[in-house]
């Protein structure tokens, strides 16, 4: 039974090594993604502040 325990928490300890790996891979993959998003949002703030601007003026 000794055998047995050591052997059952050797793989859940690989498995919850593995999925944390999974996950911090993915959290890393995905930040280069928001900065094309950054760069969207950014160009139409900027569009709608001109706009804003322009009918002050007018």
């Amino acid at each position: 039974m000794d055998t047995y325990l050591k052997v059952m928490v050797t793989i859940i300890t690989v498995c919850v090594v593995i999925v944390t790996l999974i996950i911090v891979v993915e959290m890393l993959a995905s930040l280069g993604h928001h900065e094309e998003y950054d760069e969207g949002y950014h160009k139409k703030l900027n569009y709608l502040i001109e706009s804003v601007e322009k009918l002050q003026t007018e």
